[in-house]
């Protein structure tokens, strides 16, 4: 059940007006009820079992941290929970990798040493479905149960307020990763949703809706096209689609996340903010502050940070090996594959070498003029992180080196089967870029969707809802992170 399907929006105005209606004492019940409807509707009832697991051993094992008499035992609650959300985690997204990867040793190594013939089959693959939302379930928990052992947060008593953070429907595909400090208190409030939330989760919605219909789905008919037959296509298609990638993914992802936000706007509740207009960052370090925010900290606070520090004796250097490792664990998180390892290497090396040139490039930055130098910078990040998704989006590093060795190849004409297919998107991102740059702008005049002025307000709402009805693909997939 995604978000932009009929039968989610029969859902969720069913739950929101009841919302409305029940005592507002009594919302985290209906919350937690609607949750893991939704769940359950989305998978075989089976599938339940994963979360509730990963529910009541990081529930449990944080009163038994919390509670603990001594170091030991608190050390001991606090691994066997760890370990347990860790574990369900690598089985269901790792176990095929690691396998296979054992296998292909152990048949390199049979050919090359005894000669074998026929190679070993790997019998350990497990033929499941990733639960949903899984990897944002486990990250969440394990938040929590680290913010608990360092103190900086009481354990959950409520359980059903517990599950509650975690299966909160409207995050549960594709994040964002909230945190327990944020999260739990609101489910206490006596507060019930207002009108103020209401106008502002349409709003989210709205915008979120053009970006998946008008820009990621038209794009992606154009960008599967591609990128399903690379060796048909020229340099200049080639180099289009990666460019056109890029806008697929912000806006899916993006546009995922202002309606995750719209949603849970409507129902009383504020979640934390996942995109900050990365496409005009200034350099790569900027960009990850402000793209998948709730990862980025994540990493950051529960990763980087503990590696950082552990290995501060390398004064400098410590920065960049914890850049490398934690952006190669990030790639990894993103998927079983090497391609999405590659991913995080080329981050974590570009993150190595912005630290490591800092005052090269604030020297150079004094003989630049400022615009020009703002303008270099963001075109160079988007030129990298294009080149990067190259990786994210290929089935395996093969593909992904013959993506870019086509680029080449600039003889030929563009791939162009309807006129439509490059003209509606290219529209698309303009729209995109001109409304991301006025909301940016220091002046609320000329910010479109917040205008003072209430007609130019209301007009770009109805301009907005009438281009997701005449260029919008209603027939589009999941959103792209759904299966992260």
């Amino acid at each position: 059940m995604i978000f932009n399907s009929i039968a989610f929006f029969i859902f969720f105005t069913t739950v929101a007006l009841v919302n409305y209606g029940i005592p507002v004492k009594f919302r985290w019940f209906w919350i937690l009820a609607a949750s893991m409807f939704f769940y359950v509707y989305s998978m075989p009832f089976y599938y339940f079992l994963v979360p509730v697991f990963i529910i009541l051993i990081t529930y449990f094992g944080g009163i038994q941290i919390e509670k603990a008499v001594s170091p030991r035992e608190e050390k001991f609650f606090y691994l066997l929970s760890m370990i347990s959300n860790i574990a369900v985690l690598i089985f269901f997204k790792y176990t095929n990798f690691f396998t296979s990867t054992l296998f292909d040793l152990i048949n390199f190594s049979r050919q090359k040493i005894s000669h074998a013939g026929q190679n070993l089959q790997n019998g350990l693959l497990i033929h499941m479905l990733a639960p949903l939302g899984i990897s944002y379930i486990t990250f969440q928990a394990i938040g929590y149960l680290i913010e608990i052992k360092r103190g900086n947060h009481p354990a959950e008593k409520n359980l059903g307020h517990f599950a509650s953070f975690l299966l909160f429907f409207p995050k549960i595909i594709a994040g964002p990763i909230e945190r327990a400090h944020h999260f739990l208190p609101q489910l206490k409030k006596t507060k019930a949703p207002d009108y103020e939330n209401l106008s502002t989760g349409l709003k989210q919605i709205l915008w979120g809706l053009f970006k998946k219909l008008v820009i990621a789905d038209r794009l992606s008919i154009y960008v599967s096209a591609v990128f399903e037959h690379t060796e048909n296509h020229n340099g200049f298609t080639l180099i289009l689609t990666t460019v056109f990638y890029v806008f697929e993914m912000y806006a899916d992802f993006s546009g995922y996340t202002d309606m995750a936000l719209g949603f849970a706007k409507i129902l009383g509740f504020d979640l934390m903010p996942n995109f900050n207009r990365p496409l005009f960052a200034k350099s790569v370090t900027e960009f990850w502050r402000k793209w998948h925010m709730t990862l980025s900290t994540w990493f950051a606070d529960y990763f980087y940070t503990p590696v950082a520090v552990e290995k501060r004796d390398w004064g400098k250097w410590a920065v960049v090996y914890a850049s490398f490792t934690t952006f190669i664990v990030l790639g990894f998180w993103h998927g079983a594959n090497w391609t999405f390892i590659a991913f995080g290497f080329l981050h974590g090396l570009i993150l190595a070498i912005e630290f490591l040139t800092q005052k090269t490039r604030k020297n150079l930055r004094k003989k630049i003029p400022a615009f020009i130098n703002d303008k270099l910078g963001t075109a160079f990040t988007f030129c990298y992180f294009a080149f990067s998704l190259i990786f994210f989006r290929a089935a395996n590093l093969t593909a992904a080196f013959d993506v870019i060795k086509g680029m080449r190849h600039l003889k030929g004409p563009l791939f162009d089967p309807n006129p439509y297919m490059i003209v509606y998107p290219i529209f698309g991102i303009a729209v995109l870029l001109a409304v991301e740059w006025t909301d940016n702008s220091k002046k609320p005049t000329i910010a479109l969707f917040n205008h003072q002025n209430i007609i130019v307000r209301f007009s770009a709402y109805l301009v907005i809802s009438i281009l997701i009805l005449l260029l919008g693909v209603f027939d589009g997939g999941q959103f792209i992170y759904a299966q992260f």
